[in-house]
């Protein structure tokens, strides 16, 4: 009796079970890439725009303290500290606005003897006020308890809510002409107002004043000065 020889089923030969092992390990190596590489890319942007938007930041504020810092030494080159100066050596003639740091005084005089006949005008300012003052060749002006600019280099004294106080204000630069009302606002129930066609501080010089003792109104032009203690004016 011959025998036949029976052939194996393909599914169990040995190299069919090893191919289809190699087909599963690159499809899983396939499939692990495809998930890896979108994460790692999409990372390394998020990196990338942060790193950017920290560098922007450095940048804006490194910039914002060169102009900070730039004003600031702009200002101190400017700014005139207490002391007696004579007119002509020490600083040139011309127009300045003082700042009371305290309370403040200042005084020109037209020769250094320290004599009252000597002394042209004088002024106290309380804390927080500030003054314009013409200073001419040859005088000497003391400041006392304050600082000053020339005043094209001067800060604004304009304030924001439009209510004058303590100081005295340039009329077309620091406020508009036209009319204001008067409100007195002192704790000895007067107050002191005046109004000057310049800053030289001269009886001459004033074109009216007034001790304040309820409120009131007064009429400013261009050009003028107007000098409040212990008042505020509004429109």
């Amino acid at each position: 009796m011959t025998h036949e020889r029976v052939k194996k089923p393909f599914y169990k030969r040995w190299w069919v079970w090893l191919l289809a092992l190699i087909v599963i390990i690159a499809l899983t190596q396939c499939g692990d890439d495809e998930t890896i590489e979108p994460a790692n890319e999409t990372k390394t942007e998020d990196t990338t725009l942060s790193n950017q938007t920290e560098e922007q930041d450095e940048a804006t504020n490194e910039t914002s303290d060169e102009e900070e810092q730039q004003v600031e030494e702009e200002d101190e080159d400017t700014q005139i500290k207490a002391g007696t100066y004579k007119i002509g050596t020490d600083l040139p003639a011309g127009e300045y606005l003082v700042f009371a740091d305290s309370t403040a005084y200042i005084e020109s005089a037209s020769d250094s003897t320290g004599e009252l006949d000597s002394i042209l005008f004088n002024d106290n300012l309380p804390n927080g006020a500030h003054s314009y003052v013409t200073l001419n060749e040859g005088e000497y002006f003391k400041l006392q308890g304050g600082h000053m600019y020339p005043v094209d280099s001067a800060p604004s004294v304009v304030p924001d809510d439009g209510l004058y106080e303590n100081g005295m204000y340039k009329v077309g630069q620091d406020i508009p002409a036209g009319e204001y009302k008067v409100i007195l606002d002192s704790t000895v129930g007067m107050g002191y107002l005046e109004v000057a066609k310049d800053s030289r501080h001269q009886i001459d010089s004033i074109v009216t004043n007034e001790n304040v003792q309820a409120d009131m109104y007064i009429t400013i032009s261009e050009g003028q000065y107007i000098k409040l203690q212990d008042v505020k004016i509004q429109k």
